[in-house]
């Protein structure tokens, strides 16, 4: 789900920074437009680290009767 938000994102932030021009009171779509690709990035490149940082924990899958200490 992170992936996909994150390239949504940034598609509706490369529209609203390169697709329109028109001039609307009191917002600047552009800046709009590139918080919103920044934000998108941000969302993939995180979605795909963190399971990298994450890793397994260090845990050992143990089997019933399986006597070993850790």
């Amino acid at each position: 789900m992170g992936i996909g938000l994150g390239i949504f994102l940034a598609v509706l932030g490369a529209v609203l920074f390169f697709g329109i021009t028109a001039d609307v009171s009191g917002l600047d779509l552009q800046a709009i437009g590139m918080i919103l690709m920044i934000a998108g990035a941000a969302i993939v490149v995180i979605t795909l680290i963190y399971p990298l940082i994450r890793g397994n924990g260090g845990h050992e899958e143990r089997l019933p009767g399986d006597d070993r200490r850790a």
